[in-house]
């Protein structure tokens, strides 16, 4: 690229050789160096939001296995207390089946 100046021209007669000078209608090496753009942020965006959703899923399935223990350990904890229940009523008949009767009557 040439930068023609003369003592005459103005700063935009000087930049305007820079521009439109021998150096047009070729690509300039400075210009021509691969700059990351937009493309490679959305990548990185996609990734990260392909990871993100991925983990968003994975809590998903904890949440729905440990609603699901949840579940089972309610309905385990109301048969126990059926049971207990059962088993009172079945000690408190049988106190009062053998409340009045001796050892040796049994």
């Amino acid at each position: 690229m040439c930068v023609h100046l003369c003592c005459v021209g103005s700063f935009v007669f000087s930049v305007l050789l820079i521009v439109v000078g021998e150096a047009s209608g070729r690509a300039s090496r400075s210009v021509a160096k691969l700059i990351p753009g937009p493309s490679a942020n959305m990548e990185a965006l996609g990734q990260r939001a392909t990871s993100a959703a991925g983990e968003v899923a994975r809590a998903h399935q904890m949440v729905v296995e440990r609603g699901e223990k949840l579940g089972q350990l309610e309905e385990r904890t109301q048969r126990m207390m059926s049971e207990a229940d059962n088993f009172s009523h079945s000690a408190h008949s049988l106190m009062l089946k053998y409340r009045d009767k001796k050892w040796y009557q049994l």
